[in-house]
């Protein structure tokens, strides 16, 4: 993973967090994102691109239309679209794994100082 495919508003979601949660959601993401040279590849063999980005019912409906003309056309389309598809997943994955890290690493913002006072005593 470098830091070229993540884009501006990504890093400054990343910067807010602490460090041990900057890492793991770092760690997460690089095990999450989807490659554009994969889905390219998968858009010329298979036609399965759509399943890489998590859109099966997508990639169905792809295939139902590839037996007309309408089908063809779109596959057509969606080379020039492919790149900012993967983008948006990339950004999506990245959201949740900042999520989880944010939950399994709870920031603690402060301590707080508790004082006890006991009924005979006043507090000055």
């Amino acid at each position: 993973m470098s830091k070229e495919t993540i884009s501006e508003q990504g890093i400054a979601l990343l910067n807010v967090l602490t460090p041990r949660q900057k890492e793991y959601a770092l760690t997460l993401y690089s095990g999450r994102e989807k490659k554009k040279s994969t889905a390219y590849i998968l858009w010329i063999v298979f036609a399965v691109y759509y399943f890489y980005l998590g859109h099966p019912v997508k990639n169905i409906i792809f295939w139902l239309l590839w037996t007309c003309f309408i089908g063809e056309i779109w596959w057509i389309i969606d080379l020039f679209r492919i790149s900012g598809m993967v983008d948006r997943k990339n950004e999506e994955i990245l959201l949740q794994c900042i999520a989880e890290a944010r939950q399994l690493y709870p920031e603690v913002t402060g301590t707080m100082k508790v004082q006890i006072i006991k009924p005979d005593q006043t507090q000055e």
